[in-house]
């Protein structure tokens, strides 16, 4: 029995919104709900009080003094969820719930000119809905027809069974209703999220689709120097290198042909393609080369005797 009771106060473990998809936004939203009950709860059983104890109000020697009692436990309620510095929002949540249970079983049986006085049980049920979830709802919602069909058959209610048997339907259909209601939601919510999950992963793939055409277009040469032969681009360390357009040709021309001889004369054909009828001296190749490597990782460019040069890699 003890384990029973001491897991109503187990933070998230519980029967509590266990089978709802309780995000982090929901849990705020609950919290800030709880706060706003609290306080209307405190202020309207403050009001009650002062105006039972002004006789402005019938008062009841047993319910006025519950009814202060209940406004001081919803103030601390309050005040221990606005201002702990840890999650206390089940401890309020029961704290609020049961003060109401307790509280409005007093006033049924003590405020019999109050013909209306059960339409609180059903604030209080659907107060329980929304705070902690359908199983909770349920469970409280038993526990008022309980404590009324308890009170009715031990003390006169000022009720007709038929006026107690009007309530219980009711109440009940309100909780199937809640119920259906809060599964739609649940289903909405696992279908909007399986559709996320599926966007997510598309887009995941995109990206690593991307990614990869990406990698295969840029390789890495040493030292951290990188060339996207697709923008004919060369960085080092995130830094980009600034390239003439001949350097660009002729870094192109090496790297396809890496690791093989690239002869004077391929190197003459590609940067002055438009020019090779003319004569093109041995030393203009040779400039560009040097030019090139000076802004590439040291021996990476070779050069190979009666041939041309070779990139390295």
């Amino acid at each position: 029995m003890k384990k029973r009771l001491a897991r109503l106060f187990v933070p998230q473990e519980t029967l509590i919104i266990e089978d709802v998809l309780d995000t982090q936004t929901l849990h705020i939203f609950r919290v800030k709900l709880l706060e706003a009950i609290l306080l209307t709860a405190a202020l309207v059983g403050l009001g009650t009080w002062l105006l039972e104890y002004a006789e402005i109000l019938p008062g009841d020697w047993l319910y006025t003094p519950v009814v202060f009692v209940y406004s001081l436990v919803n103030v601390i309620g309050y005040l221990i969820l606005k201002y702990s510095t840890t999650d206390r929002y089940l401890f309020a949540m029961h704290l609020c719930i049961f003060s109401a249970l307790l509280t409005f079983a007093v006033m049924s049986t003590s405020l019999l000119y109050d013909e209306f006085r059960f339409i609180w049980f059903f604030l209080l049920s659907f107060a329980a809905f929304m705070l902690g979830g359908k199983w909770y709802g349920m469970i409280v919602s038993f526990l008022i027809l309980g404590i009324l069909y308890t009170e009715f058959f031990m003390t006169d209610l000022h009720f007709s069974g038929f006026a107690l048997f009007t309530f219980s339907t009711s109440l009940l259909t309100f909780n199937v209703f809640s119920l259906i209601f809060l599964n739609k939601i649940e289903r909405d919510s696992r279908t909007m999220q399986t559709l996320i999950n599926q966007e997510v992963k598309k887009r995941q793939a995109q990206e690593h689709i991307v990614q990869k055409i990406e990698e295969k277009d840029t390789l890495n040469l040493k030292e951290g120097y990188l060339w996207d032969s697709k923008r004919k681009q060369l960085s080092h360390q995130d830094q980009t290198i600034t390239l003439t357009q001949k350097e660009q040709q002729l870094l192109a021309l090496l790297l396809q042909n890496k690791n093989h001889c690239v002869t004077f004369e391929e190197i003459q054909l590609t940067l002055w393609e438009e020019k090779y009828d003319e004569e093109i001296s041995l030393h203009s190749v040779k400039m560009q080369v040097t030019k090139l490597r000076q802004k590439l990782p040291k021996a990476c460019i070779k050069n190979v005797y009666g041939c041309g040069y070779i990139f390295h890699l």
